[in-house]
């Protein structure tokens, strides 16, 4: 059975997640990144997926060997880390966790923050070595 909108907010406080509901199928969450600025990321719930997205986590720099250097850098996290990857939304580089929802547990969503988090605070510097953080 998929999760309900009411079971995950009882979650994310439960884990002393933060949040504000923005519209029926979106929260808007964030953390404070040892040593990095507060990073806001955003839960969407549908019917099949669970995303947990850092949107913007930075911008594509305009120079075209930054750009290059910084996607296959992307790849090369995307190879190490698990549970989250690293996309390209137009400009925006987004780090995110999805996660099925049938029989989603709370201990997977808490896995899923925890990702989050961990790859966002571990892996800015090697992502924004090559541009400026998104705003």
């Amino acid at each position: 059975m998929p999760i309900t909108d009411d079971a995950l907010e009882e979650i994310l406080a439960a884990e002393g997640w933060p949040f504000e509901r923005l519209d029926a199928t979106t929260w808007r969450s964030g953390f404070q990144a040892p040593g990095l600025r507060r990073i806001r990321f955003f839960l969407r719930l549908t019917s099949d997926w669970l995303f947990l997205t850092i949107a913007p986590f930075a911008v594509l720099p305009d120079d075209q060997d930054a750009e290059h250097a910084l996607m296959r850098r992307l790849l090369e996290l995307n190879r190490r880390i698990t549970l989250a990857k690293f996309a390209v939304e137009q400009r925006d580089i987004v780090l995110t966790v999805e996660l099925p929802t049938h029989e989603l547990t709370h201990g997977q969503i808490r896995d899923g923050l925890d990702a989050l988090a961990l790859y966002a605070s571990r892996h800015y510097p090697a992502v924004t070595e090559f541009t400026s953080p998104a705003p």
